[in-house]
């Protein structure tokens, strides 16, 4: 049960990594009269990143004893999903923002 619920957060975690400042470039640019144009690399660092992650999370789920009560599944959740952000941030910073700069 925490396994699927740890997927979820990482796949929250990452999806929202990628669309919120997405969301926020876009509002700017209505504001603007621009056309915002997807950058498809932040696809790719996306899909990286869910794929690491879930390696990584199903290589560790042997390791952890948890109970299914749901302040335990929340717990879980909240983690998976700070992860999930957290290693999508670094693929972000590595193979994007510092490779532009």
């Amino acid at each position: 049960m925490f396994e699927t619920v740890a997927f979820a957060g990482i796949l929250l975690g990452v999806f929202c990594r990628t669309l919120l400042p997405y969301v926020v470039k876009m509002q700017e640019t209505v504001k603007r009269d621009e056309k915002l144009i997807w950058n498809w690399k932040y696809a790719y660092t996306a899909l990286s990143a869910l794929f690491t992650s879930f390696i990584v999370a199903s290589l560790a789920f042997p390791a952890f004893n948890v109970s299914t009560d749901s302040l335990s599944l929340f717990y879980v959740f909240t983690l998976s999903f700070g992860y999930g952000w957290g290693i999508n941030d670094a693929f972000n910073k590595a193979f994007i923002d510092w490779h532009n700069a």
